[in-house]
């Protein structure tokens, strides 16, 4: 990514790449669905000629297909059964997250419908967005069988019995899909290459090998990127009703709060995308951790506090270089040391890591929760009070939040709409 305080570039392929990844997190047990549905309609579009922009379109459109898909019971489902009669659901949300961020709007319409059969696609769909929609179903459908039929064979096996795997599908689905994407799925699946790429050692590299054709970049200025960062957190926050709209408000907050340090306009920009994103690495935690009412267990914590490095990952790619971070992976360390996942102490932790510390668990504490009403602003402040003296949170930046408690307790709960 090159970028300046007011202007980011950043390669369409590669972002689309690593989005898809971020969202292939929600699988826990399978981290490759949305990248493998998105490399077999890249195929399925080649063997039907398409040109080459139509190509990468479909390989983009196949990898962000599940990008509605926040949790690990809705993906489970889509899993689990050929026609889910809730898979509506996450084709609207899909639809609208794609809109939102206006690179990635033209795939909206092919994720709206694509888990609708042929001959019931509806009539005001254009001709090459239903063939899009379906073709996606198609490589979305053969993934399932795929996975069940490694869940009793290797890996190689798939290469005795691509024509099995196959007509395993068509026999349980047959008027799903159009007829020309049948003979297209059947002419790219008699390859060896379709099946081998498929697999975790080949993957990235032959999705790689394909988007290096692809010479788009993206040219955001300061709103561009803050869509894209806003668009990354509804994914986040949408995984669980506990965290709806959490990462927006904390956005908001460590803004203000940079305003109140007299942090320059490009930190404070930047600080804001740390806010919309500190939690990405939580597309990966079970929805049942998330979602538990009382404390964590210690193997449920384990499993917690693998989050900032799984938001390091996805971050990395995303943002190479950038302070950004570095923040977001230390925002779980404590000026004791006693932090995750470095132990850094207050020497080594970096003023931006204790802000969007405070600001997270303040936003979490005056967050409604299904469990629980809002809690005051009084019983927040006296919540995190001891976590101060106890040496966990940084004590001149929670003295700042004590001087505006209102101002902030305002933003903290706010009307949930996107800023």
């Amino acid at each position: 990514m090159n970028s300046s305080p007011d202007h980011y570039d950043m390669a369409f392929g590669t972002t689309a790449h690593t989005l898809a990844k971020a969202l292939d997190y929600v699988g826990i047990d399978d981290y490759s669905h949305g990248r493998r549905v998105g490399l077999m309609s890249y195929r399925i579009a080649q063997a039907l000629s398409w040109d080459r922009p139509a190509q990468l379109f479909m390989l983009v459109a196949g990898m962000l297909h599940d990008i509605g898909v926040s949790s690990t019971s809705h993906h489970q489902k889509l899993v689990d059964e050929i026609e889910w009669e809730g898979a509506e659901l996450h084709c609207l949300r899909g639809e609208d997250f794609l809109r939102s961020f206006a690179p990635f709007a033209p795939y909206a319409p092919a994720i709206r419908h694509h888990h609708t059969r042929w001959n019931r696609m509806p009539e005001s769909v254009p001709r090459l967005v239903a063939e899009q929609a379906n073709m996606i179903y198609l490589a979305d459908r053969l993934d399932v069988f795929y996975l069940r039929f490694l869940a009793d064979h290797p890996h190689h096996a798939t290469l005795l019995h691509k024509r099995d795997i196959l007509d395993s599908l068509h026999q349980a689905a047959p008027e799903l899909f159009a007829t020309h994407l049948w003979d297209a799925l059947y002419d790219a699946g008699s390859k060896d290459r379709f099946w081998l790429e498929l697999q975790e050692d080949f993957l990235d590299e032959a999705i790689t090998e394909a988007i290096g054709s692809d010479d788009r970049v993206l040219h955001l200025d300061w709103n561009g990127l803050r869509d894209l960062g806003v668009l990354i957190s509804r994914i986040v926050d949408a995984k669980s009703p506990f965290t709806h709209y959490h990462s927006l408000r904390v956005a908001d907050l460590t803004d203000a709060v940079g305003g109140l340090l007299g942090f320059s306009t490009a930190r404070r920009h930047l600080l804001r995308i740390a806010g919309l994103l500190h939690d990405v690495g939580k597309l990966r935690t079970p929805d049942a951790i998330l979602e538990k009412h009382g404390s964590l267990d210690g193997d449920e914590f384990a499993q917690m506090r693998a989050h900032p490095m799984n938001s390091k990952r996805i971050l990395a790619a995303l943002f190479p270089g950038s302070p950004m971070i570095d923040w977001v992976v230390h925002h779980h360390e404590k000026l004791d040391g006693s932090g995750y996942p470095d132990g850094c102490d207050k020497d080594a932790l970096p003023v931006e890591s204790r802000i969007l510390a405070i600001c997270d668990i303040f936003q979490a504490l005056s967050q409604d929760r299904p469990y629980r009403g809002r809690l005051s602003v009084e019983q927040v402040l006296a919540i995190m009070q001891p976590m101060v003296d106890g040496g966990s949170l940084d004590p001149d930046i929670f003295a700042l939040v004590c001087q505006h408690p209102a101002h902030l307790y305002a933003i903290s709960t706010q009307e949930d709409t996107q800023k």
